[in-house]
């Protein structure tokens, strides 16, 4: 979680956000992005919740995919437009300043192939979460995927104990800094599972809280309208 103070406090100043996020994560983050652009698809159109400086949206439009960039900053949104203009993209790429939670309210049902996030869903707590997922599986088409990359509480309880020990000791200074608290994911996979969708994969490192998890959503039997296999 002290990543996520540093980078929301980074955020005031976006220029230096990218080389912040790289210290922090050692590098980590931007690898995983190149790995969210690599199941990107030439014609897909993906929605990248949180979409920060623009760094995995210009990834994806690389892969010849249309980006839609959703972020509640300002300073965020006009990076990503000039990060997209300077690598000669702009031209597929919309952006929407507003909240992950008013998804439904730009977006109309089955709009996406894929939907990604790097870092952001930390910053809201469990119920916000299951709105959002099933917020995304309705703007998913049928049989689209879902890829989140984000922090999260550790499986093993000794570990999460130390984990939670440090949270304790930063959460005075966190709060100070930020103004609000932050949430640790617990149980990312199930989160995503409760949202109605099938988990594929499921990743994490070493020496690390970050998790990626990939997903995808159901494709329907006509003969059972309604039910999540």
């Amino acid at each position: 979680m002290l990543m996520y103070g540093w980078m929301k406090w980074v955020e005031i100043a976006p220029q230096r956000y990218d080389w912040a996020v790289t210290v922090m994560t050692f590098g980590r983050l931007d690898h995983i992005k190149e790995r969210i652009a690599n199941e990107v698809r030439a014609g897909d159109h993906v929605l990248d919740i949180g979409c920060g400086t623009g760094t995995l949206a210009v990834r994806c439009l690389r892969k010849s995919a249309y980006v839609t960039g959703i972020d509640s900053s300002k300073y965020m949104i006009e990076q990503t437009q000039r990060h997209a203009s300077e690598a000669g993209l702009a031209d597929r790429l919309v952006v929407v300043q507003d909240s992950v939670t008013q998804l439904r309210k730009h977006f109309g049902d089955g709009s996406f192939d894929l939907i990604v996030s790097t870092m952001v869903l930390g910053e809201f707590p469990r119920e916000y979460l299951s709105y959002v997922m099933r917020d995304c599986r309705a703007l998913l088409r049928p049989g689209g995927r879902l890829i989140i990359a984000d922090e999260v509480l550790p499986d093993r309880l000794l570990t999460r104990i130390f984990y939670a020990i440090g949270l304790g000791l930063l959460w005075i200074p966190n709060f100070l800094l930020l103004r609000r608290p932050l949430f640790p994911i617990a149980d990312l996979p199930g989160v995503i599972r409760a949202g109605g969708f099938q988990i594929k994969s499921i990743e994490s490192w070493a020496a690390s809280s970050f998790k990626m998890v990939s997903a995808e959503s159901p494709i329907l039997d006509a003969a059972t309208p309604g039910m999540v296999p």
